[in-house]
């Protein structure tokens, strides 16, 4: 036997057991020390007992990690090891640094928030109307021109006639259904009325029976087929089911309302026939009621020379849309009798997508680019920010760096740690923006009065764009450690020589304090905008004017009896009644023809009526002649007043006295200009002033001119109305309140950018703040050597700061570059708008220099007064 042969044999099938399973690197080595043990177990418990220790430690080692693997994937589990290791020296850094992790985490988070807010306001806008089942196959049916018989003239009508729509199914086999939508009243609001409750609501229309097959819309109770078949039927809202019947069952209940039936006599009731869940905010179509159109009195009388509904049709999968619309002009060919209509000989339509109409008619499409690139600023934004944080405690990664590389580490695994902390710090701060939008959703909805719900943050573009800013994020914070402080050599880094001044750095705070100068330009201008359409001259007064809708089977006598009633009172200045309301954008379009100097013009213009206190109440100025008068009895039938514009737009010259008709010249009937007014708005800023000719008549919309005290002047107007119509309830409006709402989606833009621009400014400036601390602790050194050769402490933070406000000077010139042209593109949705304002654009760097200073000096002040016997000895 030889010397060194072990006496002692454990059970064979143990080792080749071991062997099945184990690595061969690992086996040899292995075994070796088994058998030792197991010949010192058999002179200490036996033989017996040392086979059955021997088979349990070979089970020991039967073990994930010393399975046998092929070569390519030899490290897989370990790496799973590593990770889980990488992750645990990521968390304790984390908490390690509590305050660096806070503002980071903090800043990164609130930049988070605010770009998942944009991508979910995105969402919301791209998917107007698209929750439609049949969407894809829905158009609105629009005019853009009619022919009459002396020139085509551009419109742009969203409306057609009311009887077009049955001609096109008719005629065209492509179209499946259609739809009218429109209101067949005059009254801004219907009083509906239930037992004791009365609600006022204006939100509803009349429509036909296909509505609920063509729109995506939810009856939840009823039939949809047949709830609106045949006159006098109603569907409601699930809101308003709850305002007028509370916890009642609405189903076959009976409403009344305040309509009148001329052809009976007495006020309209509609019988309650579906209930459906609210439609949805981001809807073209925004109801609380339908009612049947066969419910609509004059729903006969129709004719081709009334746009006053909104037409959709419901095409078939097989219908070419190009050829379609081409040839809806042949059905006025067809079907319009002259002697009925002598004015319009035809008109053409155009077919717009059902998802097309809000974009064109809010340019959503523009504010969906800006919107887009402030998301992408405010991620790059945060980006950078939490780059200059990391750069912030580089001096203490690099010395970890160098003790690693002393100790064996390979550069990938520093790659790799460093990649997992920062792809760790990323998911904390998505998981900090998550819940900050959670928590603040209502609020901001509020605030910018937008209806954003928490159910699209479960659509796969927001969730796509949670995974893409998680990578993008985590990879940009990860990469300087990770890339750049892992490649230095151990013997510098140990002695802290690090790089300094890297021009990438200086790029990054360049783009940041440009992106901050572009915001921040662009939320001024913005603001100076809305503040011009807030203050601009509109050409009339709107300040304590009162908008009442007289009701719709008033009497004359009763009007007078309330006109003189509130006028006796010291609080109400004036009185007066129209067709429309200034600035409101509700005046009546149609052909307009005038004795012009080179000869009969024919043009599009506005047409309103009203009485004789009008411009008085109005403080509307007239430029020449007179206004309507009871000295002319004439007036009520023959005269017209216009607007500077249409004498401009007609070539008038003098106008007084001149002829001017509806349609051609060939139309007998005429009115004399006896009055040039001067030009105000009829529409919002965001149209030019137009043509405007009015015509006498009193009408249903009443302006009152309160003086001084307006809850005084309200409860005698009321106390009045209450007399004189007491079975109307008394609703109101102040002019100016409702000129604004023209402007609520500029104003909800605004406010967005505002929000923005306080979230850009915070991000911003606390990543210069982390980059400030870094830059003053490398120059510790350097500090004290200047003090110690007489440098003063201004001198110190003048040299410390410069830097950084030369890098603003550099940053401001593309990104007033880019604001000027970015808020040029926005102000061409306005005709009328402000200048642009330089004065801003030196505010906003002076604002942005000032902030810089104050940052980097603060840090600049704490290293100038550091003894210079200490800071020599820094390293």
């Amino acid at each position: 036997m030889s010397k060194n042969e072990n006496p002692y044999k454990p059970p064979s099938w143990a080792d080749n057991l071991l062997k099945r399973f184990c690595s061969s690197e690992l086996t040899e080595e292995i075994l070796g020390d088994l058998h030792e043990r197991y010949a010192l177990k058999v002179q200490k418990v036996g033989e017996r007992k040392a086979k059955w220790q021997y088979v349990g430690e070979v089970w020991a080692f039967i073990r994930l990690a010393n399975f046998k693997r092929n070569n390519s994937d030899y490290y897989s589990p370990q790496f799973t090891d590593m990770f889980l290791y990488y992750l645990k020296i990521a968390g304790k850094n984390i908490f390690r640094n509590k305050v660096f992790s806070g503002f980071s985490i903090f800043g990164l988070g609130l930049g988070i928030a605010a770009v998942l807010y944009i991508l979910i306001y995105l969402d919301f806008e791209l998917n107007f109307d698209r929750f439609h089942e049949k969407a894809d196959r829905v158009y609105r049916i629009e005019t853009p021109f009619v022919q009459t018989h002396e020139k085509e003239i551009e419109v742009n009508w969203r409306s057609t006639p009311a009887n077009l729509a049955s001609y096109f199914q008719e005629d065209y086999s492509g179209i499946e259904a259609f739809v009218r939508v429109y209101q067949y009243w005059q009254q801004e609001s219907i009083e509906l009325q239930f037992e004791n409750n009365e609600v006022a609501e204006s939100a509803i229309y009349a429509t036909d029976a296909a509505l609920l097959d063509v729109f995506s819309i939810d009856v939840f109770e009823g039939n949809a087929k047949t709830a609106l078949v045949g006159p006098d039927k109603i569907i409601i809202s699930k809101s308003l089911a709850k305002r007028i019947f509370g916890d009642q069952d609405p189903i076959a209940k009976i409403i009344n309302s305040n309509l009148i039936n001329e052809g009976l006599g007495k006020n309209q009731s509609f019988l309650v026939t579906g209930i459906f869940q609210d439609i949805p905010k981001n809807s073209n179509i925004q109801a609380e009621a339908f009612i049947s159109a066969e419910s609509d009195p004059h729903l006969a009388d129709y004719y081709f020379n009334q746009f006053n509904v909104n037409t959709y049709v419901l095409l078939n999968e097989k219908a070419h849309i190009e050829n379609l619309a081409a040839s809806f002009s042949s059905i006025y060919d067809k079907h319009l009798n002259a002697d009925r209509e002598p004015v319009l000989v035809r008109a053409n339509h155009a077919l717009v997508p059902l998802t097309a109409i809000h974009f064109n008619e809010t340019g959503g499409e523009t504010y969906m680019y800006i919107f887009s690139g402030v998301a992408i600023l405010l991620l790059l934004i945060a980006g950078i920010s939490y780059v200059n944080m990391v750069t912030a405690q580089a001096s203490k990664k690099a010395l970890e760096v160098g003790i690693r590389k002393v100790m064996g580490s390979h550069r990938t695994e520093l790659v790799k740690q460093f990649l997992t902390e920062s792809f760790l710090f990323t998911f904390l701060a998505m998981v900090f923006g998550v819940l900050l939008l959670f928590v603040s959703m209502d609020g901001l909805n509020q605030m910018l009065g937008l209806q954003l719900g928490l159910s699209q943050f479960w659509q796969w573009p927001v969730l796509l764009g949670i995974l893409s800013i998680l990578i993008f994020i985590g990879f940009l914070g990860g990469s300087y450690p990770a890339f750049f402080l892992s490649a230095f050599k151990p013997a510098a880094v140990m002695k802290g020589k690090l790089v300094k001044n890297v021009p990438f750095r200086k790029v990054l705070v360049g783009v940041q304090f440009a992106i901050v100068i572009f915001v921040l330009t662009c939320t001024g201008m913005i603001y100076d905008q809305l503040q011009f359409l807030r203050k601009k001259d509109l050409g009339f007064s709107k300040d304590q004017l009162v908008m009442l809708s007289l009701p719709s089977d008033y009497e004359a006598d009763k009007w007078e009896v309330f006109k003189n009633g509130v006028l006796q009172n010291q609080f109400v200045e004036a009185a007066a009644t129209a067709s429309f309301i200034p600035g409101g954008g509700n005046m009546r379009r149609g052909p307009v023809s005038a004795e012009g100097e080179s000869g009969e013009a024919q043009k599009i213009s506005y047409i309103g009526r009203f009485d004789y206190d009008f411009l008085n109440t109005m403080d509307i100025d007239l430029v020449s002649g007179r206004n309507f008068s009871t000295e002319f009895p004439a007036d009520v039938t023959q005269s017209a007043i216009v607007n500077e514009q249409f004498v401009k737009d007609y070539d008038l010259g003098n106008a007084l006295g001149k002829k001017v008709r509806f349609g051609s010249k060939d139309n007998p009937k005429f009115f004399e200009v006896v009055g040039v007014v001067k030009d105000f708005h009829q529409s919002s800023l965001h149209s030019a002033i137009e043509p405007q000719m009015f015509l006498f008549r009193n009408s249903d919309m009443l302006a009152l001119k309160i003086k001084q005290d307006i809850s005084a002047g309200m409860e005698v107007i009321e106390k009045h109305w209450a007399e004189i119509f007491p079975n109307t309830t008394f609703e109101y409006r102040f002019l100016d309140d409702a000129l604004q709402r023209a402007y609520e989606a500029d104003q909800v833009r605004g406010k967005v950018f505002f929000t923005l621009s306080i979230i850009t400014i915070v991000i911003s400036f606390m990543g210069l703040f982390g980059l400030a601390s870094y830059l003053s602790k490398q120059r510790i050194k350097e500090v004290g050597i200047r003090k110690v050769l007489g440098a003063s402490v201004s001198d110190l933070v003048v040299m410390m700061s410069r830097d950084f406000v030369l890098l603003v000077l550099i940053a401001a010139l593309p990104a007033f570059i880019t604001a000027w042209n970015i808020v040029n593109i926005w102000l061409e949705n306005f005709a009328f708008r402000t200048e642009m304002n330089y004065l801003l654009f030196g505010l906003v760097l002076l604002f942005t220099m000032l902030l810089t200073f104050s940052i980097t000096a603060l840090h600049a002040l704490q290293t100038a007064h550091l003894n210079p016997a200490k800071t020599l000895k820094y390293e």
